[in-house]
């Protein structure tokens, strides 16, 4: 390898990477680590609803392997990564349905357990244990972070004694004597976690506050802005008094739009607009609200949503992402998107079968969805939905029950769309930042996005070819960053190849990196 020195001059950009053969006309990626945008807090899944029952019933080789995928940081002996080392893992707190007699929710695989016990004044900590078991692997593999989330208060708070509403009026279901208690569960639970030696990083209390959560089908709350200001108040208060350095996260908000305007409103909601839970920027972070809770300390300047109803076409992926960026700037607000999956009967307009779309089809609409993310609304990470399912259509894993009994154990599998999520999560570590990167931004052929190491050494660029054609892609560097790079290596996934190492050598110039039809790719380039 030709020797070289930081800051040596040369005519032109170098181009790094492994030519592609019977490509189309080369996409060059001018890439400029000095123009740096949002720090990357982490990459997410969550452990609802199947991770309880896997976590007690499952043989234990199966869930060994399960966390692998999910968690680990390492190479195998081929050069590929085991998992997708996933820095951030949600965690459902349940309402205690699971333990209620007469509980309805189905299927029953969506009740889920409190730690509070029948009485609403003790704590079980051996509750969950399926739960607390993927919290313990997560943390062994390095995780960096835990974040606890709750779609319902414990019934033992709720209104109506349930894990969901009985009446669609889109109020909260939480009691109005027990907002402090629930500040108080939420904030005892994190204390015990922290002392169990979990970095418990956020409380998420709330969960899509806008849907109705009027039938049997899952745990869930409806909250008013009001309501969610009150509950907030409260949990500050709750967080503060035990010194923990866990924070809030607000407000899973479903779909984006909600967080900037009034879009989607149901018909049938009555609530004013002044209370409704939808223009939430200006809602919380404008002095002049009068919902604000700017001034709370255990509230950052961030707030959360869910991708849904965002993936109709590129377009739309688009627009709504600009818009939200526009607002969050505006009030000096951050943004994280933590939660998608492909809703059923749901498919893009864009790039996608509209028909019986493959595990694989739906990974690259999942990797256009994280691209948009990043790069317009500018999201400090990326959350995926449920990290295993029964099937897993709608996870990153499957798992298939014996005899259809989850409480039986079972077989495993992984899907498509774990090993594109580890596309970005396995090499995009917590601190890295975006770079700038222009020249491949076609949601219909190739995009790309770019993030560097926090000590400079190490750039990853995660290329999308949407095309049904090989695409040929150059990475341009400024001369005096260009030189000091030694070693590329491409992390391929595609009908045939899952997080798969297809090479790794010295660097080398004048050359392109093959982007496989229908795949994502991880571009890593290192100075050592």
């Amino acid at each position: 390898m030709k020797k070289t020195i930081y800051g040596i001059a040369a005519s032109s950009a170098v181009i790094i990477a492994c030519y592609a053969r019977g490509a189309e006309a080369d996409i060059t990626a001018k890439i400029d680590p000095g123009k740096t945008f949002q720090t990357i807090d982490g990459f997410a899944a969550s452990d609802a609803w199947s991770g309880n029952f896997i976590g007690k019933f499952f043989a234990e080789d199966k869930k060994e392997k399960l966390a692998k995928w999910l968690f680990s940081q390492k190479y195998g002996e081929d050069g590929s990564p085991e998992g997708i080392g996933l820095s951030t893992w949600r965690v459902n707190l349940g309402g205690g349905t699971w333990e209620q007699e007469g509980a309805d929710i189905i299927p029953f695989q969506r009740r889920a357990e409190s730690f509070l016990a029948k009485d609403g004044k003790s704590y079980d900590w051996s509750k969950a244990a399926g739960q607390q078991y993927f919290m313990k692997k997560a943390k062994e593999y390095g995780c960096e972070s835990f974040l606890l989330f709750s779609n319902t208060p414990p019934v033992q708070m709720t209104q109506n004694g349930k894990g969901y509403k009985d009446a669609a009026d889109y109020k909260s279901n939480l009691r109005a004597d027990c907002y402090d208690d629930f500040a108080e569960y939420l904030a005892e639970t994190a204390e015990h976690f922290v002392k169990e030696g979990f970095n418990i990083k956020y409380i998420s209390p709330i969960n899509e506050p806008s849907w109705r959560w009027s039938t049997n089908a899952q745990e869930g709350c409806p909250y008013t802005n009001p309501e969610i200001k009150r509950l907030a108040v409260e949990l500050d208060k709750s967080i503060q008094k035990r010194n923990l350095s866990t924070k809030m996260l607000l407000i899973e908000a479903t779909p984006l739009v909600r967080l900037y305007g009034y879009e989607y409103r149901d018909k049938a909601n009555k609530t004013p607009d002044r209370d409704l839970p939808a223009n939430q920027i200006y809602a919380f972070f404008d002095p002049d609200s009068k919902d604000y809770i700017g001034y709370l300390k255990t509230l950052p300047r961030i707030l959360t949503a869910h991708a849904y109803h965002t993936d109709e076409d590129n377009e739309m992926m688009v627009e709504k992402r600009k818009r939200l960026s526009e607002e969050l700037k505006k009030y000096g607000v951050k943004f994280l998107e933590s939660e998608w999956c492909l809703l059923p009967g749901v498919v893009c307009k864009d790039g996608m079968p509209q028909k019986n779309p493959s595990d694989m089809d739906i990974a690259l609409l999942m990797a256009k969805l994280i691209h948009c993310d990043l790069t317009i609304s500018e999201s400090l990470g990326w959350g995926y939905w449920k990290a295993f399912e029964i099937d897993g259509s709608h996870a990153l894993t499957g798992i298939s029950p014996k005899g259809g009994d989850i409480t039986k154990g079972g077989e495993i599998f992984a899907r498509k769309k774990l090993w594109v999520l580890g596309n970005y999560s396995f090499f995009i570590r917590p601190g890295w930042k975006r770079i700038s990167l222009e020249g491949a931004n076609d949601l219909e052929k190739v995009f790309a996005s770019a993030f560097a190491s926090p000590d400079g050494k190490k750039i990853a660029i995660v290329a999308g070819n949407i095309s049904y054609n090989m695409q040929n892609l150059k990475i341009a560097l400024p001369e005096n960053m260009a030189l000091n790079f030694r070693k590329a290596s491409l992390y391929q996934t595609s009908e045939s190849a899952a997080l798969s190492n297809m090479f790794s050598r010295e660097f080398s110039d004048n050359s392109g990196f093959a982007l496989a039809p229908r795949s994502v790719s991880t571009i890593l380039i290192e100075t050592e």
